[in-house]
């Protein structure tokens, strides 16, 4: 019977503290006594998950309505209070408040006046879905790193014979399409990670080689494994230094492949810079008239902002706490991040990203490393390296820093629209 009780007793505790730490709150909807003002007391309500809200209603007739921003006036779906009315009062479902995030609402009649508020709910970050991964049973993805690698090494060995490169790079180039063609059908167009491969480099750092594709990235790698073949058919006829151009493009590859393919943070940024290795050398080397000029200035804009974007890494990497540089934890981790660092950390990859993409005003590299590189240098280049910096900004930004996207929009319009009118302007 004593057992009885204690577990009655402990189960009432469990029960009931939760129930009893939730706090209730009211917001009044009201309106001036001269009907010059429109309102709800307080526009911004912060409450603790878990926590009831009820609407009381002051002066005038009025009614309470989810809205999807700040911005937005209009009810679209979520919660609704019913018709406008005078008098009484409306409690929130008790289901909108157990998850972080903020709830925008609006008085429908008094939209237009500025009526409107705000529940910020714990952090007010919304949790991120739950991340599909599917660890695959083959290591395609280890193979379509590690065979371009191979093909490289084997060219080096035939430096005197000026045909056995070209052969070997289009064997190579080839033999990675179908691997990214296979890829690309297994990984299917959904949100989650396909093919996942983890090799753990560095524990005590966190780091390790994490690869996976899903929707974003599957489109990428087969895009890299069209464009290379296509770059080694136009410089079947190189004739300067054959062996090493071609082992500059298989080196390329593998680098894009990488970029696209990895889920950690220290890893992605050694891709990222590798690519720019041999791009470099393939301007300087086989590049135009004012290819040392060109390369150079590719290099200097390239490289300072792969620095930048490296401080941004290593910001959300200490302050995510998760002692690993894997995207995915990151992204877990994000509920913790404040508004303001994710601002500032945002701030550091865009201009990291944004320098490749070529956004205005960090343009001016491109035209000459363009007119410079030789011609398979430049199909990669325009093919898939200026993808890069998209790709980066939607892979390893926006989803881990949503506060500091969501401040940068109006910037990123603006510059988007500059672009677009400079390049058709100098067209």
């Amino acid at each position: 019977m004593v057992v009885v009780r204690l577990f009655l007793f402990l189960f009432l505790v469990v029960a009931l503290v939760p129930a009893a730490s939730a706090e209730n709150h009211t917001v009044i909807v009201t309106q001036a006594d001269d009907s010059s003002s429109y309102f709800f007391e307080p526009a911004v309500l912060t409450v603790n998950i878990g926590d009831t809200v009820e609407f009381v209603w002051g002066n005038g007739s009025h009614n309470v309505a989810q809205v999807s921003d700040s911005e937005s006036k209009t009810y679209d779906s979520g919660f609704y209070s019913g018709a406008p009315q005078v008098g009484g009062s409306w409690m929130l479902p008790a289901e909108y408040t157990m998850q972080d995030g903020t709830l925008y609402y609006v008085c429908q009649p008094h939209a237009l006046m500025g009526m409107s508020g705000s529940i910020i709910i714990g952090t007010g970050t919304p949790p991120l879905p739950d991340i599909t991964m599917e660890f695959g049973d083959f290591p395609w993805l280890s193979y379509l790193l590690v065979f371009p690698l191979i093909g490289s090494l084997w060219i080096l060995g035939f430096r005197n014979n000026p045909s056995a490169p070209r052969i070997i790079a289009l064997f190579t180039t080839l033999f990675t399409l179908g691997l990214s063609i296979i890829i690309f059908v297994k990984a299917g167009s959904g949100s989650g990670f396909r093919l996942m491969e983890e090799y753990v480099w560095a524990p005590k750092l966190g780091v390790s080689l994490l690869l996976g594709v899903d929707g974003l990235s599957s489109p990428m790698v087969l895009l890299t494994g069209i464009i290379t073949p296509l770059a080694v058919l136009f410089a079947w006829h190189e004739k300067e230094k054959p062996a090493l151009f071609f082992a500059l493009l298989l080196i390329m590859q593998t680098a894009l492949f990488g970029v696209f393919i990895t889920l950690d943070y220290f890893v992605f940024y050694i891709f990222w810079e590798v690519v720019l290795i041999p791009m470099f050398f393939l301007i300087a080397i086989w590049g135009g008239d004012n290819k040392r000029y060109a390369s150079i200035k590719f290099i200097i804009y390239t490289f300072t902002a792969s620095v930048v974007m490296l401080v941004g890494f290593m910001a959300l990497y200490f302050e995510a706490g998760v002692n690993s540089f894997s995207m995915i934890e990151i992204a877990e981790a994000n509920a913790g991040f404040n508004r303001d660092f994710q601002i500032w950390v945002f701030a550091a990859l865009f201009i990291g990203f944004a320098v490749k993409i070529p956004s205005v005003p960090w343009h001016t590299w491109l035209p000459d490393a363009h007119v410079e590189a030789p011609t398979a240098g430049s199909i990669l280049l325009a093919g898939v390296m200026l993808k890069m910096g998209l790709y980066g900004l939607m892979r390893a930004a926006i989803p881990v820093l949503p506060l500091g996207a969501e401040y940068f929009v109006p910037i990123m319009v603006v510059l988007a629209i500059v672009s677009i009118l400079y390049g058709a302007a100098l067209s």
